[in-house]
């Protein structure tokens, strides 16, 4: 699905990964990548694509979590990539951004992308910049933690999700699912539903994110299905459209306390 069909599609939190170009040196420009894989689409592209989205949407929000995909050690390259990212937002509507490190009322970031910070700065204090999740990130794992007073809760198994692939549900996306359900109010999840594996081998270093996504995303909707309504936490998905018709979108949204009423799609 491509940014405006998620986000058409009622999708509200977005995981740029990102890269330093070649003449970034120059030009500053900041490129999606996965991994190795680059989209050949930019960062500032896509922000003018979300901005359009509030534009024609002012009571909605997104949430955008930020990573170096490089994942430099270099200070000098951090503090790089951070100019970058900073002169694209200031070239890109800077009102639009939510850069405070705490969790916002719904009311003060309606038409505002609330920045969540997956990166090093290098030298450059950026504590209070955006909500700052780089420093206790479980790696490939799952933790509760507390980072600059705020608390949070992250599964990201990513690759140790176990065996057979149901695995990555009833191991870590179903208690993460409960945790947030019947967590502190004040604590805010984050919930990895996707995952991948390596080329070749036995499961689960054969599996890609399809593979997975086949597997995880129906055993997530049976849940909500059999679920009442309550407070689920953000949940990333790889082929969120996955089952049919986005099924699993709808009844993600439909589990919210407060909504009353199935809107036309």
């Amino acid at each position: 699905m491509n940014f405006t069909d998620q986000l058409n599609s009622g999708i509200r939190f977005l995981d740029f990964r990102l890269k330093r170009g070649y003449d970034a040196d120059d030009d500053h420009v900041l490129w999606f990548y996965h991994g190795t894989l680059g989209l050949n689409l930019h960062f500032g592209q896509v922000i003018n694509m979300l901005v359009d989205f509030l534009n024609r949407h002012e009571t909605e929000t997104i949430i955008m979590c930020v990573k170096n995909e490089s994942d430099p050690s270099n200070d000098d390259k951090q503090e790089k990539f951070y100019n970058d990212f900073n002169i694209t937002i200031a070239n890109n509507y800077p009102s639009y951004f939510y850069r405070e490190n705490r969790i916002p009322a719904l009311h003060e970031i309606r038409k505002k992308i609330v920045f969540v910070k997956r990166f090093e700065t290098g030298k450059v204090n950026s504590t209070h910049d955006g909500l700052n999740l780089f420093d206790k990130w479980p790696n490939d794992a799952t933790d509760s933690f507390i980072n600059d007073g705020i608390k949070y809760h992250v599964q990201d198994n990513y690759y140790s999700w176990g065996s057979e692939r149901a695995d990555k549900f009833t191991e870590h996306v179903k208690p993460a699912l409960i945790a947030a359900a019947n967590g502190e109010k004040d604590r805010l999840y984050f919930n990895f539903s996707s995952g991948t594996g390596v080329s070749g081998g036995i499961l689960p270093s054969s599996t890609r994110p399809i593979d997975l996504a086949k597997v995880v995303n129906p055993l997530f909707l049976d849940y909500l299905q059999s679920h009442k309504k309550g407070r689920f936490g953000i949940v990333p998905m790889d082929y969120p459209e996955i089952p049919e018709n986005k099924k699993l979108i709808q009844s993600l949204i439909n589990s919210n306390e407060f909504k009353t009423a199935v809107p036309a799609v």
